[in-house]
């Protein structure tokens, strides 16, 4: 897989810092607030567009119907993952309600 359209999600991102792990790819403004040791390394910071706000709106209604809740801010990162075709890379089993729903979600889920 090709390290560099990896999406790192921010537990990911925890373990990495913690064992001195280098990522190589991007992860999102929201998971930099959530964890800002993360610009220790060298990923690439996504802001959210206005297209990927749109997505997690449909994303959630989607998680409403089907009766399986994910926090706002893991459908805002899966829509950014979605909307440039990156792999998102997470230890959150959530992230399958939302790929049950959107196929296309590349997920690659570690530590479980």
């Amino acid at each position: 897989m090709d390290e560099d359209k990896k999406l790192y999600d921010t537990n990911v991102i925890i373990e990495a810092v913690k064992s001195g792990e280098k990522l190589r790819g991007y992860t999102t403004i929201l998971n930099v607030i959530e964890f800002p040791k993360v610009t220790t390394l060298d990923l690439t910071v996504i802001t959210p567009s206005l297209d990927d706000y749109l997505l997690s709106t449909e994303i959630s209604q989607a998680m409403v119907e089907k009766g399986t809740p994910v926090p706002a801010v893991d459908m805002v990162v899966a829509a950014v993952a979605l909307n440039r075709g990156l792999t998102l890379v997470s230890q959150d089993k959530r992230f399958l309600f939302i790929r049950e729903v959107y196929q296309d979600l590349k997920l690659q889920l570690e530590g479980l």
